[in-house]
Parts: structure tokens; C-alpha cells; sequence
């Protein structure tokens, strides 16, 4: 969950800040680390513009910081061949594929998703993605364990 610290008196608002440790002191407010619960309080005013962006900034990074841990327990298929081979063989729980990523890759990956019943996400840059593992640019990510997978399809999908 995300804390937005709100200081002021009354209804007029002074200043507001993310409290990613929830140990400041001050009145807050708790919204989850999914995009769609950032844009649905900033469209009913409850956070401005400003700890909008933040938010949405916090919580990509929040999604992607387990991609390095998966790589690191030998549990991600990086590239396309190796998350190719991981779709197939039936061990890949979750995909990504990069937003900048050719329209045939995202659609060879779709189509063998949907086919297998992998849940996937179109999501991040391919030099991001690359950069999180600490490799060259990668268009694609499998996801090979059952843990792994699910906690990033609660990071990618619902509230936490």
C-alpha cells in the first residue's frame, strides 16, 4: 500500500508526501500500489496531480523489483527463445513483453499465451526490463515459478 501523509488544518491541504516506510508521523491516507486505484483517486480529487504521477512512478517500480529477485533464484526466462521454450514446455507462469517490442513478437507471444493459458502483461521498456536483470535489452520475460507468477499477477492485476 502506498501512504500518502497529508498535513494541514482543517480542509486546506499544506503539503503531502509518499511515506513508502508507513512509520512517518502525520494523518494519511492508504491506497494500493495498482495504477487503476491511483487514477480512481486522483479522478475523485482525494490526491493531486503531482503524488498522482509519484504514485504511478512507485508503483512500476514496485511491480518490477521482482523481476530481478526471480532472475537471481534461477526462476526467469530472459529473451525470446528462452521464454519461448519456457511457454512450451509448459514451466512459465506469467509473462511480460515489453511495450516497445515488435507487433510480431507481442502477437507470437499473445497468441502462444492465450493458447497455453499463461497470463501475460504488455508492460515496461525493453532496456528497463534488461537493466532489471542485468542484461542487454529484453523484449521478453517468463516467469518459471508458481510463487513468482502469482505474486506478479497480484502486482500486475488486483489490489494488494
Amino acid at each position: 500500500m502506498l501512504r500518502i501523509l497529508i498535513s494541514g488544518r482543517n480542509t486546506e491541504v499544506d503539503d503531502h508526501e509518499i511515506d513508502m516506510t508507513g512509520k512517518k508521523h502525520g494523518r494519511g491516507a492508504y491506497i494500493c500500489k495498482n495504477s487503476s486505484c491511483i487514477e480512481a483517486a486522483y479522478e475523485q480529487g482525494l490526491i493531486s496531480e503531482e503524488v498522482k504521477e509519484e504514485s504511478l512512478k512507485e508503483a512500476g517500480r514496485f511491480k518490477l523489483q521482482l523481476i530481478s529477485l526471480a532472475m537471481k533464484a534461477g526462476m526467469l526466462a530472459a529473451g525470446e527463445f528462452s521464454a519461448e521454450e519456457a511457454i512450451k514446455s509448459g514451466v512459465a507462469s506469467f509473462v511480460i513483453i515489453a511495450e516497445d517490442a515488435s507487433d510480431n513478437t507481442k502477437k507470437k507471444f499473445e497468441d502462444k499465451c492465450n493458447y497455453r493459458g499463461i497470463e501475460y502483461e504488455i508492460y515496461g521498456k525493453k532496456e528497463e526490463i534488461g537493466q532489471l536483470i542485468g542484461k542487454s535489452e529484453r523484449s521478453v520475460v517468463a516467469i518459471k515459478g508458481e510463487q513468482f507468477g502469482a505474486q506478479l499477477k497480484r502486482r500486475f492485476g488486483g489490489n494488494e
